[in-house]
């Protein structure tokens, strides 16, 4: 994943949410929350998740973007900016899988998305579970793998991004 692939996706994002929030709330009954993908983040940002062994497809994100909030697609999608990153409670799975990982996105029905830190393969959905000592613990089926890497994590959010907007489907990733 490089730079220019990150922009495009961030160009794909809006257009599709350019084309969603001006009716939303004659479709949807309510109007849309705030949706945004932020700019690039700061050094000192990027600096706190050396410690983590972030992969370098997240440093290449965040040297793009530093924050999503897609707060009325689906339950809600959010790409966590740095800070929280850094503060997480997740450092490792065990169950269905055993990595150290990075947890950098949620939805707002209380799932995270972790990516194996280090090699940034592949990316975890994380259902409610169990979190003690930075370790989360899961037999639930729904503790899987939802893609190779970052970048076909991204294009999964993308593309359910770009479904929303067009027929109003939620599309779970």
């Amino acid at each position: 994943m490089d730079a220019a692939y990150v922009r495009r996706w961030r160009e794909d994002v809006n257009a599709c949410l350019d084309r969603l929030l001006p009716g939303f709330e004659v479709c949807f009954g309510y109007p849309a929350d705030r949706h945004t993908v932020g700019g690039p983040a700061r050094e000192e940002e990027l600096a706190s998740l050396v410690g983590m062994h972030p992969p370098d497809d997240l440093l290449v994100w965040y040297g793009q973007v530093r924050d999503v909030n897609l707060p009325d697609i689906g339950n809600g999608y959010f790409l966590h900016e740095p800070g929280l990153v850094a503060r997480r409670d997740v450092t490792s799975v065990r169950g269905r899988f055993t990595a150290d990982v990075v947890v950098f996105a949620s939805d707002g029905g209380g799932t995270l998305f972790a990516v194996e830190a280090v090699t940034g393969s592949p990316v975890y959905r994380l259902p409610v579970g169990e979190i003690a000592a930075g370790v989360y613990r899961s037999e639930d089926p729904r503790f899987d793998v939802v893609a190779e890497n970052l970048a076909g994590f991204l294009d999964r959010l993308r593309d359910a991004v770009g479904l929303f907007a067009t027929t109003g489907t939620v599309c779970d990733l």
